[in-house]
């Protein structure tokens, strides 16, 4: 049981290390932790209202309206009314947004996975892969909960 418990651990911690990592090399465009966690909602799924984005960052509106304030400010994000209720507020990256993303996560990523490679043997990735995938099998059978 200590061992499973280690190892969960590990991952949280690889997972933080690598959050870290990106976000470091993203502070460099000058861009705050929570402006960071706002471009990755939208990344992940956009337009969306500020309350969404709110409860989906763990943040108060106000807190989410001003980061949103100072991204649009920049070009990162843009405000859109909804053309049906124009009490709705849409916000979504801008193109100047979605091509940062591409040139300097993608650049971010594809050095990242580099030095993994550099770092291990193509057995030890591949060791590592099937370990991850059994567990992650585990946990999706017990999440349907056919286990």
């Amino acid at each position: 049981m200590e061992e499973v418990r280690d190892l969960v651990a590990e991952f949280t911690r690889l997972h933080k290390l690598r959050v870290s990592l990106m976000y470091r090399e993203l502070q460099r465009e000058e861009l705050t932790g929570p402006q960071l966690f706002i471009l990755r909602e939208l990344f992940m799924k956009e337009p969306r209202k500020l309350g969404d984005l709110a409860h989906s960052v763990q943040l108060s509106n106000s807190t989410v309206s001003g980061i949103v304030d100072r991204l649009e400010r920049d070009g990162l994000v843009e405000r859109k009314r909804d053309e049906q209720d124009r009490r709705i507020v849409w916000i979504g990256t801008t193109d100047f947004c979605q091509q940062m993303k591409k040139t300097k996560l993608e650049t971010i990523t594809k050095e990242f996975y580099e030095g993994l490679e550099m770092a291990f043997t193509p057995e030890q990735i591949a060791t590592c892969k099937e370990v991850v995938g059994r567990l992650i099998e585990h946990l999706e059978k017990k999440l349907e909960g056919t286990e």
